[in-house]
């Protein structure tokens, strides 16, 4: 079958599919087996559901999707391969004494356990680390990267609950978001939870969602946001962004565009910074920072210039 192509290879392993009319209609996963033909349908799927997607400039995680005649479907054909992307052998440990272990979670690795048993997540690997059994005690979204705090006995998993329950643990995230510039401020809304793990504002009912916002750098369209939840709701900072008409890139289920220029993003720029918080056995106020990753630094060089803007730079590795 012929198909028309921005180019058969673009750089990074891009390929670019346009629809055509006799197409109208089909099956995003199935148009991607019928344009690919190395693919099989559960590679296609995987492909999806690994955000490596996009269609008319932002990624689709809805394999079912009906395309339309004339959308622009891109797909990152690197990752193919049929060995999936190992696990970490180990997590980076950012802070630790006798009562606590903090580690900067990468993208990719969820928290905490998942319906699957078998399934690895960060408490899982961190205790096997450290050699013995830790208590995590928040959770960040499975492509969230940043910091992750566990306790190490019981007494501390209390105490340090007790404070997250009654907002007195600091958590301060960077986002990078495309859009109008957020205004700088509280936004709170009301949140339910709909279809597909999608959060909703709603008028009545719900759960309250505070969050400050303030945006650090950025010019145009492409923005670096300081956000600082004062309640921990579900994906509360991904919906206060896009509710401010500014989602997150690489952010699908709220609207994110899935690239920066020739840039492909590779999953939501969310990266939880530092939390601080009084010690409870010390008394001595705490702060743990986790140094961003290597893929939110490169997509900030190609949403804000190469010369990272200062106010990124306390968080950048040493």
């Amino acid at each position: 079958m012929s198909r028309k192509r921005s180019g058969s290879a673009p750089p990074g392993g891009v390929r670019v599919l346009q629809v055509e009319r006799r197409e109208e209609g089909v099956r995003l996963d199935l148009f991607l087996v019928t344009a690919l033909p190395e693919l099989s349908r559960k590679q296609a799927k995987r492909l999806v559901d690994g955000k490596r997607v996009a269609v008319n400039g932002r990624i689709d995680a809805m394999a079912s999707r009906p395309l339309r005649c004339g959308d622009r479907v891109e797909v990152q054909v690197q990752f193919q391969a049929a060995h999936p992307e190992a696990p970490p052998a180990s997590l980076p440990v950012v802070y630790e004494d006798a009562h606590c272990l903090a580690v900067n979670k990468p993208p990719g690795l969820p928290s905490g356990p998942t319906q699957d048993p078998k399934r690895l997540h960060a408490a899982r690997l961190a205790g096997a680390q450290s050699g013995r059994q830790l208590v995590l005690l928040h959770r960040l979204d499975k492509d969230t990267s940043g910091v992750l705090l566990l306790a190490k006995s019981g007494e501390f998993a209390t105490a340090l609950g007790h404070a997250f329950k009654h907002r007195l643990v600091e958590k301060l995230y960077l986002a990078l978001a495309c859009g109008r510039r957020p205004q700088a401020g509280t936004v709170t809304s009301h949140l339910r939870e709909g279809e597909a793990g999608r959060m909703h504002t709603v008028r009545s009912g719900g759960m309250k969602a505070v969050t400050e916002l303030r945006t650090l750098a950025g010019s145009g369209e492409y923005w670096a946001v300081e956000a600082l939840p004062q309640t921990g709701r579900t994906h509360q900072i991904r919906v206060h962004l896009a509710q401010a008409g500014c989602p997150i890139l690489g952010d699908a289920l709220y609207g994110g565009a899935a690239r920066v220029g020739p840039h492909l993003v590779p999953r939501q720029m969310l990266h939880a910074c530092r939390l601080a918080f009084d010690h409870p056995a010390t008394g001595q106020r705490l702060e743990i920072v986790a140094p961003l990753p290597e893929d939110f630094c490169s997509v900030a060089r190609a949403a804000l210039g190469e010369r990272l803007p200062a106010a990124l730079r306390p968080f950048l590795a040493p």
